[in-house]
């Protein structure tokens, strides 16, 4: 679904509706280490990725400090797939034959109101509850070692999906290159003949591939906060 464009007051940019959005602020791990070793291809690899999911965005995908980036989504329902799909598509798009470097990424989502947005739409120099809450989880996920995590305005919600993100992590954190670009495709919707004529390998190997990745259950925990949302929103 494609994000409705926000009401801005003039050039200012300054928001005059009420509305919840979603802003996802995140960094690459071990990017200077990727970096000396890839130079210019990791960071068209971060571009293309970030303009993919990004591509609807209200405020698109920018890059700062070399190496973080921040967007916002009018589809706060959304925000977990996508953060999910982000790091899925940075391990299995690069260099999938080299199991040593891994390109990864932290990704704070904040689920909240806007109260700013440039005129030129860049999400970088925004301000409201969304890019408050995601800017702090940021800070605080490097100390903790998480991936990724999502915080609402509703602290009864925040408990439980703090535990699913762990879940997530922890999965994530366990797959190999083809096995994050199985499970990448099949959140995407491809039937595994599909995934298999998109690789260029059997359905069977896309199943083996598969096999004890549990992307059902990361399929569980994105619908479920999709609804969540929704309750909240309603």
């Amino acid at each position: 679904m494609a994000d409705k464009e926000p009401c801005r007051e003039g050039d200012d940019g300054a928001m005059t509706e009420r509305r919840v959005y979603a802003v996802l602020t995140g960094d690459l791990v071990r990017s200077r280490e990727i970096k000396n070793a890839y130079g210019e291809e990791c960071m068209r690899r971060l571009k293309e990725t970030l303009a993919e999911i990004g591509k609807d965005y209200v405020a698109p995908f920018s890059i700062f400090r070399g190496d973080s980036f921040q967007g916002v989504s009018s589809n706060p329902g959304e925000a977990l797939k996508d953060a999910v799909l982000l790091r899925l598509k940075f391990i299995a798009g690069f260099d999938r034959d080299n199991s040593a470097l891994r390109l990864d990424a932290r990704i704070a989502v904040g689920i909240g109101t806007v109260r700013y947005l440039p005129g030129d739409g860049l999400a970088g120099e925004g301000d409201g509850e969304a890019f408050r809450l995601s800017g702090l989880e940021l800070d605080a996920m490097k100390k903790a070692g998480r991936g990724i995590i999502v915080t609402t305005p509703w602290e009864d919600f925040n408990t439980t999906l703090s535990i699913f993100c762990d879940v997530l992590d922890r999965m994530i954190d366990g797959y190999t290159k083809r096995q994050a670009e199985a499970v990448m495709l099949t959140l995407e919707g491809l039937t595994q003949k599909e995934i298999g004529d998109r690789i260029g390998t059997s359905q069977s190997a896309v199943s083996y591939r598969l096999r004890g990745t549990g992307y059902d259950t990361i399929q569980k925990i994105i619908e479920w906060y999709r609804l969540q949302i929704r309750e909240q929103l309603d």
